[in-house]
């Protein structure tokens, strides 16, 4: 049957299915190698830092991919694009299974390129999303990350070590690392062919004629700068991406080898606490388009994400699983939960023709915390040996979004912004204030840790 016959909600319910089925595998193959780092650096010899040098390498990729995946969309389609970064995200595991450790900047540039699924998708559900539905709809097609953080969790780990016996040689072969990145790869290879009957349908706007170049790059990244409520919004998109970065890519880490869990128990945490994360964007997207304004709904998630990433740095051995648990579920609802309300918005405020440019103008930003953020993560855990650092580091622009969005957005210049921030937070009278609150939260801080060490009577 033609899907030209169906229904608009039929149609709206089939496209949200399949780019949340294409989100939630993109999103497993973003966390299989941090699920498979501890083993491939221990089989290496190598610093379990060096997974920040691979984020930051697919990172870069992503941000030069997201500037430029409008004019790919176009032409080739967005139903079309998101395929094809199904096939890259799952080569880049391809090459993780391979084992050739040299190789491995291929993976993360491959796995980097196909980050403009978020892109293309968004162009494929603002052509059949009425407006008044799209804070809700966007979030329900992004609860396909923390369904991806929740198959990958418990994917990942089930496959180390799984059997098979092989007949011929009489004998049981049990997966390692590198054989269950395979499988994973696989996996998400068929997901990309299960997409192709629709894609007929849904890439009907497509324009073979249009030659991507990076001239239009400029031109989209003015539209986000010069547009008050776009350019808060990419602030949004670095803190909350940086949250984000260092979670998926040193969470399960920090509790395998700063912590000593198992990978079961690692993943275990990881997969739960993400599964919250599905609610979460439902609910803020449901909030964002009913009983408060979106900018509310972001402010809120970087104040309690800022919260979540001070906590989460203060993790040691005394922690019980269930209190961490409560922790990283604080974090997916916040850290993990805010792309729907912004993309949302991003596609409201965006040309009409102009949303998958524009939303990836936007995304670019969140890809430059991506690439910023595990980087210096990396650095810090090389030096300090600390986990909990990198949290509390991640934590400050996330609180400096809830001040942005806790009120209008500000006309002018970003520079010109600051400066004027600046200005005002250096007057004398404020700086006084300052002092004496400091001062005061010193005062107490003191007489409770020397009242800690004074021993009862």
């Amino acid at each position: 049957m033609s899907l030209a016959k169906l229904d608009w909600r039929a149609i709206l319910t089939i496209a949200t299915s399949a780019m949340l089925l294409q989100q939630a595998f993109s999103y497993v193959c973003q966390i299989a190698l941090p699920i498979l780092a501890d083993r491939i650096a221990e089989d290496f010899g190598i610093s379990r830092a060096w997974l920040g040098l691979y984020l930051f390498i697919q990172n870069i990729t992503a941000i030069v991919a997201a500037m430029e995946c409008g004019g790919f969309i176009i032409r080739l389609g967005a139903w079309r694009v998101s395929q094809i970064c199904l096939i890259l995200m799952g080569t880049s595991l391809i090459v993780i299974a391979g084992g050739v450790l040299w190789l491995y900047p291929l993976g993360a540039v491959l796995l980097g390129a196909g980050a403009v699924s978020t892109p293309a998708s968004s162009h494929v559900l603002a052509r059949h999303c009425p407006r008044h539905l799209a804070p809700i709809i966007f979030s329900v097609k992004q609860t396909g990350v923390p369904v991806g953080s929740l198959i990958g969790g418990l994917l990942i780990p089930a496959l180390l070590g799984l059997g098979f016996y092989v007949a011929t040689i009489r004998e049981s072969v049990y997966l390692d690392a590198y054989g269950a990145a395979l499988v994973a790869a696989l996996i998400v290879y068929s997901v990309a062919i299960m997409l192709q009957p629709f894609r007929g349908f849904f890439d009907s706007d497509r324009d073979p004629t249009v030659r991507p170049s990076f001239s239009g790059v400029s031109d989209t990244m003015k539209i986000v700068l010069s547009t008050p409520n776009l350019r808060d919004l990419a602030f949004a998109a670095f803190a909350f991406g940086g949250l984000q970065s260092i979670y998926s890519g040193f969470f399960i880490l920090y509790l395998i080898d700063g912590l000593e869990y198992s990978e079961i128990d690692a993943g275990f945490t990881f997969a739960v606490a993400s599964t919250t994360a599905v609610a979460a964007r439902i609910l803020w997207g449901w909030l964002g388009s009913t009983l408060v304004s979106p900018r509310i709904v972001m402010g809120l998630i970087g104040l309690f994400g800022f919260v979540a990433a001070v906590l989460t740095a203060y993790y040691d051995f005394s922690w019980s699983q269930g209190s961490i648990m409560a922790v990283a579920i604080l974090y997916n609802i916040t850290g993990l939960s805010w792309h729907g309300v912004l993309l949302a918005e991003t596609a409201r405020l965006a040309p009409p023709d102009k949303v998958g440019g524009v939303t990836g103008g936007v995304l670019s930003f969140t890809s430059i915390a991506m690439m910023i953020y595990p980087a210096i993560y990396g650095g810090l855990l090389a030096v300090t040996d600390s986990y909990g650092l990198g949290f509390l580091f991640a934590s400050v622009p996330s609180l400096v979004a809830a001040f942005i969005f806790f009120r209008a957005p500000v006309e002018g210049q970003w520079v010109r912004i600051i400066m004027d921030g600046l200005s005002w937070g250096l007057a004398p009278a404020r700086l006084l204030y300052a002092f004496s609150v400091a001062l005061f939260g010193a005062v107490i801080g003191a007489v409770w840790v020397y009242g800690s060490l004074i021993p009862p009577l």
